[in-house]
């Protein structure tokens, strides 16, 4: 028993009846990785995992005489999922490796725990705790935890050459768990191995660099990643990080995507590479647009009406993502009361948005033709209404509308 026994998460009852209903016939499970990490480090438990000895198809069964939901999210490769009261669990067989292309490996079953740890990629999530609160650490990765280590398990680059995610993996760990310089023979292996990301799915480089740049402080790993050029092949030409550094420290709240733009060059080709490169949304690729290739640019000394009317085209975020990195860019080292009160209106605009008054019925009405006049009229009083700092009701947009006839 540790005192991992006593938390939340490990005492629910929820919990307790799924790892119950996997021990029916006395093959013990135990919880792995992220929930037994963080609970080691005093971090709130978000998802909780487990593993068996068990085969996927006796998972299944086990769990549905107890009348737990199961979906077979990746039943192929041993992994299943359990929902109970809301609550969902991802449970995967204990596995060996038979080989790997560096992308995805081959497996085969097994029932042994240490062979199912010894394939893990950091020392601290090869650990396991058992339903008693029993934990097993069978490479030290409690204390490398309590230390800031971030440990392959075996050697560094037979890790990564398993799976060249597992580089990125090593920055990301670095990001929210690491303490001072990463080992130096185990950077070298990263930099010998930098190449091989590029035979990673742009999903699977997207999802590690977008956890990394969500960390606290991940200028300083981006850093150590560009001086070690494993940066370039990810985002090509990458900025300085000193920026991305600016950023973080006046930011209200960690934002992955913004600080994703301020790393990528200006200008659409750079977006548009990343965008094709990472397999981003298209509301992504909109918004790194306006970031790093926009229409029409805003800076910080735009008039009220100015910026009413950029709020009006383009909208709240695309407005501070700008200014932020316009800041960060100058080397802002916080906001000041000029910056607060540009900031303060986008707030009150992204609250109350002003709705530009007038739509083409309105002109139909007044005799325009569906065509090309129309939408020229409908124009330029719009134009007229940002100048007014988007604050002229619909009579006078009808006024002025008249005033064009």
């Amino acid at each position: 028993m540790n005192e991992l026994s006593s938390q939340g998460w490990f005492c629910d009852q929820t919990v307790r009846a799924v790892m119950a209903a996997l021990a029916q016939n006395g093959q013990e499970p135990r919880f792995v990785g992220g929930c037994v990490r963080d609970s080691l480090c005093g971090r709130r438990v978000h998802d909780i995992d487990i593993a068996t000895p068990e085969k996927p198809q006796t998972v299944c069964d086990l769990l549905e005489s107890q009348g737990i939901k199961v979906i077979p999210t990746g039943i192929e490769h041993g992994t299943v999922t359990a929902v109970l009261n809301d609550k969902t669990f991802e449970i995967t067989t204990l596995r060996s490796d038979v080989s790997s292309d560096g992308r995805r490996a081959t497996v085969a079953f097994t029932d042994d725990w240490l062979e199912d740890a010894r394939r893990r990629d950091f020392t601290f999530n090869a650990m396991s705790l058992d339903r008693d609160g029993t934990l097993y650490d069978p490479f030290n990765g409690r204390d490398d935890l309590a230390k800031g280590v971030v440990r392959f398990v075996g050697s560094a680059r037979e890790r990564i050459r398993e799976d060249y995610l597992r580089l990125l993996r090593f920055f990301r760990f670095n990001a929210y768990y690491g303490k001072g310089t990463p080992d130096p023979e185990t950077l070298l292996a990263c930099t010998q191995e930098a190449s091989g990301v590029t035979q990673l799915s742009g999903e699977r480089i997207a999802a590690e660099m977008l956890r990394l740049l969500w960390a606290t402080h991940p200028a300083k790993w981006i850093r150590l990643m560009q001086r070690h050029h494993i940066l370039e092949p990810l985002i090509p030409q990458a900025q300085d990080p000193h920026a991305l550094e600016m950023l973080c420290a006046f930011e209200e709240t960690p934002d992955a995507l913004l600080r994703l733009a301020v790393l990528i060059p200006q200008g659409r080709a750079s977006v548009e590479a990343l965008v094709k490169r990472w397999r981003l949304s298209n509301a992504q690729k909109q918004r790194l647009l306006n970031a790093r290739a926009p229409d029409e640019a805003l800076l910080p000394h735009v008039t009220i009406e100015g910026l009413r009317c950029y709020l009006h085209r383009y909208g709240g975020q695309a407005a501070r993502d700008q200014l932020f990195i316009y800041w960060a860019e100058k080397q802002f080292s916080g906001i000041g009361l000029k910056e607060q009160t540009v900031l303060s209106e986008i707030d009150g605009w992204d609250k109350s948005p002003r709705r530009f008054p007038l739509a083409g019925r309105d002109l139909m009405e007044r005799g325009y033709a569906a065509g090309p006049q129309l939408g020229e009229a409908l124009k330029a009083v719009e134009d007229w209404w940002c100048r007014q700092g988007c604050q002229a009701d619909k009579a006078a947009c009808l006024t002025y509308l008249a005033s064009l006839d």
